[in-house]
């Protein structure tokens, strides 16, 4: 037998072992309810009585059951108030933090779409129908622990 053939013999049993050893302490993890994170819609205006912040709040208050079917918290982030973010986070950060994070000066108005990995998806510059940003979150994947049957 030549060498090759001896280490092509090899190569598929070690890269067996090699897996399994990542898999298994992967598998073995627990499922931690308390890391899941709902997609986060966050809607920043420069105040309360802003026109597109309440066209987009009477929009959304049309739609509760399907933003909430979805699994996506809204987090309103308006003038220079603080913000409590929804768990696993649930701190208060300051609207100058979040603008600052997300980009959003602090007199425009945006709705940015978060993913459950903290990144941003996709942001409008303007009231948008609560379906178009929807179909959006449905799009993004789940963690796997939110499809796996057992938890």
């Amino acid at each position: 037998m030549t060498l090759t053939k001896a280490i092509s013999k090899l190569c598929l049993p070690l890269t067996v072992l090699v897996a399994a050893t990542v898999a298994v302490p992967a598998l073995a993890q627990k499922h931690d309810p308390a890391n899941d994170r709902s997609r986060l819609l966050l809607i920043f205006a420069p105040t309360e009585d802003s026109k597109p912040l309440n066209a987009e709040y009477e929009a959304l208050q049309k739609d509760t059951g399907e933003v909430n079917s979805e699994d996506v918290d809204i987090v309103y982030v308006i003038g220079d108030n603080t913000v409590k973010l929804p768990p696993p986070d649930s701190r208060t950060e300051t609207a100058e933090n979040m603008r600052k994070r997300y980009h959003v000066d602090a007199t425009g108005f945006r709705i940015v779409l978060v993913g459950r990995d903290g990144w941003e998806k996709k942001r409008w510059s303007e009231p948008t129908d609560p379906h178009a940003i929807l179909s959006r979150a449905a799009d993004m994947p789940r963690p796997k622990s939110a499809l796996d049957p057992e938890h």
